[in-house]
């Protein structure tokens, strides 16, 4: 058992510990992925429990890679047999191997916000519901908000106690009705269908009930209604549920998380024992310090003591800049000074953190000036570029032919004289009977009502599908790109953008050779499904030599040597829609997050001025920095050292000197 000696006592305890349910509280870099890998390593190797009977949901798809990389070191080709993933991810492979009973194909498309949207607006228009009437940004968010809930259509409809729930009611009917017609879901239905499933067919919640005879569920305190609910449906049978979480890092109620979910743990299960991983194995004694006084602010936790051994380290930074121009001027110059104090550090060991993503533009701007690299995180995406949009609906349609929406988007692309007139009639063929969009094109050209071109794609389209599974798929990608005259339309342009778009292209193949020779036995639709759940987090590649900029939300559960907070300032960070807020909570968990993301120094950044669009404001250092016990931060005078109340006394005297 060498796996466990490494472990410390506490984090022993957790690894081995037996049956019934269990909540591990993990503080920041307390070393939870070493807890989970070595609890089920324990599982398989001393309790004999067949790795198949396990699962393991985390957070990212990231994370589920880099548990199972740990455990191929330990437990070898078992972990194969092991279901490790997001939730998504978990409940894409039930509905995949339910698709029947739910009235579905397993050759199924999920759609992105993309395609969401334009499923919505398609909904809406036959509803003759006018966008202007009606933002389709607010029926999504409510449709989503409502699978977030595990609601479905009827009961969202009886649950409409205003006016705008129930106009929106039956465009989310609708909606659903169509998304199944087109063979696909969405991610709210990722988790919602399972859970349908479960709740109405006894066989099969026996099934995956005597399934998962232990499970464990890391980022707990992240968990939203829906996967609540599949966790006690899948938990509530023999299975053991260990869930790992820390109510201080709860971040995404703005999404439906519900930190509700980790505090209220031992009620769901009285008979669970309580684990708290309090040693930090991260950041310097400082840095801990310093985050430590800012989350006992919050009174919606519970305690714990965390403590590491690490050095002592430099005292946080905290600093004041004329407006975002210094402040960016103030990052270069300490990664410069840096840089030169110590050889070994290099521009990765870097990262900027921001409370919004419109906050890195001086950041960019500056380090394009100065040569620095750097890499965005949660910005423009390549799969979101619109060749590779373009391509993977190639991809999609011929994998689910009746997904008519990406079926639409291809019909044309390239221009291939498909004219208004032509898809009108297939419109109407599809209406009159019944029929998905390739179908009724595959009629047309059987009933010899189309032109040249019509028939032309459509023997291309059948062709490409016959020849799907006849090649690897990363050759059957560049086939599709050069039959289907989509490469060569860009190459044709010889602009430089256009050129950008064939480099992207030749991207993409390379990234699904990349895929192909670390998944051996993958299909297109695995490789499809991979890319539809990727996150930030998930293409984030520390292979390049480059600073990172990101929101705080999408560094969660990763770590840095120096890692600057830029934008500490009221109504940024805390956000002003937070302020006087019982949310300001999960701003301080947002902030304690950032700054645990630290393992060597951390630099809080605030300016006196920040340009928004024409107009410039002043600004008021932020409240939590005021929190930081001085012992742990070098401060200028302007940054107030006490309380919250304090500080915010301090910040309303300035705003409001009349009532001063």
């Amino acid at each position: 058992m060498t796996y466990l000696k490494s472990l410390n006592p506490v984090q022993l305890k957790a690894a081995t510990y037996g049956k019934g349910p269990m909540l591990v509280l993990a503080g920041a870099g307390s070393g939870k992925t070493k807890v989970l890998t070595s609890r089920i390593a324990h599982l398989v190797i001393e309790r004999k429990i067949d790795p198949e009977n396990i699962l393991a949901v985390t957070f990212t798809n990231k994370a589920a890679g880099e548990i199972k990389e740990r455990l191929e070191k330990l437990i070898g080709d078992k972990t194969e047999k092991i279901w490790a993933g997001t939730f998504h991810t978990i409940g894409l492979r039930i509905i995949r191997e339910e698709a029947g009973l739910l009235g579905l194909k397993s050759n199924l498309t999920i759609y992105d916000d993309e395609e969401q949207t334009l499923l919505v607006n398609f909904v809406m228009s036959e509803l003759s519901i006018s966008n202007k009437d009606l933002p389709y940004k607010t029926v999504l968010w409510e449709i989503n908000l409502a699978k977030n809930n595990c609601l479905t259509p009827d009961e969202y409809a009886r649950k409409s106690e205003s006016d705008l729930k129930a106009v929106i009611a039956p465009i989310y009917k609708a909606y659903q009705k169509k998304l199944t017609s087109m063979n696909a879901v969405d991610f709210g239905d990722l988790i919602c269908k399972p859970i349908q499933l479960l709740q109405s067919n006894e066989l099969v919640l026996k099934k995956y009930r005597e399934k998962f005879s232990y499970i464990l569920i890391d980022e707990y305190q992240d968990t939203n209604r829906s996967q609540y609910i599949l966790t006690k449906l899948l938990s509530s049978g023999k299975a053991n549920l260990c869930a790992v979480g820390d109510p201080d890092q709860s971040i995404y109620g703005w999404r439906g998380a519900s930190i509700e979910n980790i505090l209220k743990f031992k009620e769901d299960y009285p008979e669970a024992i309580t684990v708290k991983l309090e040693q930090n194995y991260r950041s310097t004694r400082n840095i801990l310090g310093a985050a430590n006084s800012v989350i006992a602010n919050n009174e919606d936790r519970i305690e714990k003591n965390l403590w590491t051994q690490n050095d002592l380290g430099e005292p946080v930074v905290a600093e004041e800049c004329l407006n975002e121009s210094e402040e960016a001027r103030f990052v270069v110059k300490n990664i410069k000074k840096v840089m030169s104090t110590d050889p070994a550090v290099r521009f990765k060991d870097f990262t900027i953190l921001y409370r919004t993503n419109t906050q890195s533009r001086p950041f960019e701007e500056l380090f394009f000036e100065e040569g620095i690299p750097y890499t965005i995180v949660g910005g423009f995406k390549f799969f979101d570029r619109r060749e590779i949009k373009d391509a993977l609906a190639y991809l999609k349609a011929i994998l689910n032919p009746d997904d008519s929406l990406n079926f639409l988007r291809i019909v044309n692309v390239p221009p291939r004289g498909i004219g208004k007139a032509t898809l009108e009639r297939v419109h109407k063929i599809s209406g009159a009977h019944n029929l998905t969009l390739y179908e009724a094109f595959r009629k047309g050209k059987r009933d010899n009502i189309f032109g040249e071109s019509a028939n032309d794609f459509i023997g291309t389209f059948e062709m490409l599908r016959a020849e799907a599974s006849e090649m690897p798929l990363h050759e059957f990608t560049s086939r599709v790109l050069d039959i289907t005259g989509y490469e060569d339309f860009w190459a044709a342009k010889k602009t430089e953008e256009a050129d950008v778009r064939v480099k992207n292209l030749q991207g993409l193949v390379a990234s699904i050779k990349n895929y192909e020779a670390t998944h051996k036995r993958a299909t297109l639709g695995d490789y499809l499904n991979l890319v539809s759940l990727m996150s930030d987090a998930d293409a984030l590649e520390d292979k390049h030599n480059r600073v990172t900029l990101m929101t705080i939300h999408s560094a969660k559960g990763l770590e840095f040597p120096f890692v600057f907070m830029v934008g500490m300032e009221e109504g940024l960070f805390p956000h002003k829609r937070s302020i006087d807020d019982e949310t300001v909570e999960e701003e301080r968990r947002l902030c304690y997050v950032g700054m645990t993301r630290a393992r060597r120094r951390l630099f809080l950044v605030s300016a006196k001025h920040r340009s928004a669009g024409k107009e410039v404001s002043s600004q008021l250092p932020s409240r939590f920095i005021a929190e930081i016990d001085q012992t742990f931060v070098s401060r200028k005078e302007y940054i107030p050292a006490g309380t919250a109340k304090d500080h915010i006394e301090a910040i309303r005297k300035l705003l409001n000197p009349a009532q001063g």
